[in-house]
């Protein structure tokens, strides 16, 4: 990931800037993807996708089976005191499902990831729940166990943070599905006062393109690692 550097080289070249407003806002922080999306978290199943658009991610399933998903984390090491309140800016474009916010949490502090909280403001306000695959101890130490939620273990992410306050987040991202039909774009996510937008990952030479460099490409995407090393060629070399 990368922060935008266009306002200090405009500084560096001298060229003044005028911020407006109460405060400037701090640069947007770039997902690269697929390259800072964290594989072993990854649950994008077969007919579950994602593509880059413009500074955005377009997600979106083909129907409604156990196949039809599509989730990606991307790693981070924040107290669960820190994060705030993350959301989604998303933008529906089929009026299907939505995805959720994802954080992946190590609620005892001791470098295990024990559960991932759900956050569904659409169907559930700011009642965030935890997965079923969570650990025993999470379950039972959780704000509420009562229906109406996600899941039987759920709360406020104030009332999780007063329940385990070691609590660390290991990664955050985003789930569509299983099960749903939907398709829309995530303009950007909002986590611990940062804001996150997308980009393709282009690779600059032929060296990139060895130890698996070539399946983290997307614009363009290649079959295999000689055709990459091929698109860096001079045309005499073709």
């Amino acid at each position: 990931m990368r922060r935008s550097t266009a306002a200090a080289g405009a500084l560096a070249a001298g060229i003044t800037i005028l911020f407006t407003g109460p405060a400037a806002q701090a640069a947007d922080t770039v997902i690269g993807v697929p390259s800072d999306f964290v594989p072993a978290l990854s649950d994008t199943r077969a007919t579950g996708h994602y593509q880059v658009v413009s500074t955005g991610l377009r997600v979106w399933t083909e129907g409604k089976t156990s196949t039809d998903k599509v989730a990606e984390y991307v790693a981070t090491d924040t107290p669960l005191a820190e994060v705030g309140e993350p959301s989604l800016d998303y933008t529906n474009t089929s009026g299907g499902g939505v995805p959720g916010f994802q954080l992946v949490v190590d609620f005892d502090g001791n470098g295990t990831s024990d559960g991932i909280l759900i956050g569904e403001p659409g169907v559930y306000g700011n009642d965030w729940w935890l997965n079923n695959a969570a650990a025993q101890f999470v379950k039972d130490g959780a704000p509420s166990h009562t229906g109406g939620s996600g899941s039987a273990n759920h709360g406020t992410l104030d009332q999780w943070r007063d329940a385990f306050p070691a609590a660390g987040v290991d990664a955050f991202g985003f789930s569509l599905g299983s099960g749903v039909k939907g398709d829309g774009i995530i303009e950007a996510i909002e986590f611990a006062g940062a804001r996150y937008t997308f980009e393709h990952v282009r690779l600059s030479s032929k060296q990139q393109c060895k130890d698996g460099g070539w399946a983290t490409s997307t614009d363009p995407a290649f079959r295999n690692q000689g055709e990459c090393v091929s698109s860096f060629a001079k045309p005499a070399e073709r």
